[in-house]
């Protein structure tokens, strides 16, 4: 009677749920350890896992499994993620013989145009499928598909630090790691990296050579991505950062992974200045980003091209952008940013509208800086087409430059005053502007060089 409660409660605790073949035709499947049970450490892998891909990935299935559990046909899936938790009850410990073959025949069935991505993530994979005298080893897995080969069950100590640094991605980044994980727990492997595997992360304080934190290899079939801890060891939502960097690098190397945006684009914002329109913008995550072209249209149907701003490449850092469109007339006009990536695929934005003005008045501003050394900018406002002069003068009333000698156009103007051949001392410009309405317009204004 006692060993079949003890049987009894072993399944209550790691009941195994069967994975559907693709019921929700989704391209990418996330499989758990089962969290059905009162698990803590399983419990908040999972939701550390969900807050993650929950802001990447708008649609992809979810299974959960064990050691006992027999995957069904994964052919119709792009691109796995399965989620392990670090030692735990022994059905729950790692995928059984069946789930692993499965999972081979399915990476070595993908071709360079029908690539397969697995992001594996746990504290124990390497202890698990590489380590000699596992129950669970499985060195094809492992060492000849995965590329890497178990060195140490805790990569990180109170001496080397409790951190991942980006080395492959998320380069010059620094995650931080808890030495006590909720449910406990706490041993992420550290792997020698084999073959034509990259290292992704290594330990603080380690080198990148072994003993490393995360690899990932490129192979003309299918992207293998392997991290060694679990989710509940990132402190401060790094977890996010690093499941954000390693989709980014399968992505960029051929991966699939429907809905996830390469290029987060957060603000797009015109303002106007004059007859100038200043377009912003924010990015929160790049990948394979080349560039933007800017685009600008009058009627929203026919667009044209009017600049272009280098991206970033693939970065995980919040990234901020900005073109101005000069010289514009009275109007309104719409923009649009055209991002496209070196593979030459692209996206486009949302349009934003400026509406440029002629001034009502004319003026004449105080230059800025002022004092000045050696350049200073002046600007003035036509409230219509204008024959101009601005001139310089010293304080004897000798004129020492002319600034503009010519008609302009309606709007607001600015001119920069170099004064590199001058002495310091007070000087005064000033504009005289004949209106094609009729009126004319003198100011005068002082400014100082000081040197």
């Amino acid at each position: 009677m006692k060993k079949i409660v003890i049987l009894f409660l072993t399944l209550l605790f790691c009941v195994a749920v069967m994975p559907q073949n693709n019921p929700n035709g989704t391209d990418v499947l996330v499989m758990f350890h089962d969290t059905t049970a009162t698990t803590t450490k399983r419990a908040a892998d999972k939701d550390s896992f969900m807050v993650a891909i929950n802001t990447m990935l708008s649609s992809f299935n979810q299974e959960v499994f064990d050691s006992n559990s027999t995957l069904a046909n994964l052919s119709s899936y792009k691109s796995i993620i399965i989620q392990e938790t670090s030692f735990d009850a022994a059905i729950c410990r790692y995928l059984g013989q069946s789930g692993r073959a499965a999972l081979k025949a399915w990476l070595n069935s993908g071709t360079s145009g029908d690539k397969k991505t697995l992001i594996s993530i746990g504290g124990d994979q390497a202890y698990n499928y590489s380590r000699p005298g596992s129950a669970a080893q499985d060195l094809p897995l492992a060492e000849t598909l995965l590329m890497f080969n178990y060195r140490l069950d805790n990569g990180t100590n109170s001496t080397t630090g409790y951190s991942t640094e980006g080395v492959g991605i998320d380069i010059g980044n620094t995650r931080m790691m808890t030495s006590s994980p909720a449910g406990g727990g706490y041993w992420p492997d550290a792997v020698q990296p084999l073959g034509t595997s990259t290292v992704l992360y290594k330990y603080s304080n380690r080198g990148a050579t072994d003993s490393v934190a995360a690899v990932g290899v490129v192979d003309t079939g299918y992207v293998g991505i392997s991290l060694f801890q679990d989710p509940r060891y990132f402190t401060n939502g790094d977890f996010t950062n690093v499941l954000m960097a390693l989709i980014q690098f399968a992505v960029s190397n051929g991966g699939s992974f429907p809905g996830f945006v390469p290029v987060e684009l957060v603000s797009f914002a015109a303002s106007v200045t004059g007859t100038s329109v200043n377009l912003s913008w924010m990015t929160a995550t790049e990948v394979n980003n080349q560039g933007f072209e800017i685009e600008r249209s009058s009627d929203q149907n026919n667009w044209e091209r009017v600049g272009y701003v280098e991206g970033n490449g693939t970065t995980t850092e919040t990234k901020y952008y900005s073109y101005t469109d000069t010289k514009l007339e009275t109007g309104t006009y719409y923009y649009r940013l055209k991002q496209m990536d070196f593979n030459g695929t692209y996206e486009y934005s949302s349009t934003v509208e400026a509406v440029v003005t002629v001034p009502r008045e004319f003026a004449l501003e105080q230059n800025y800086p002022n004092p000045f050394n050696p350049s200073t900018k002046i600007n003035f406002s036509l409230a219509a087409d204008s024959k101009v002069t601005l001139k310089v003068y010293d304080l004897l009333g000798q004129e020492v430059v002319t600034l503009v000698n010519g008609e302009l156009a309606a709007g607001e103007q600015e001119v920069t005053f170099n004064a590199t051949a001058l002495n310091s001392g007070v000087y005064f410009y000033r504009i005289n502007a004949e209106g094609a309405n009729g009126r004319n317009f003198t100011s005068v204004k002082k400014m100082i060089l000081t040197k």
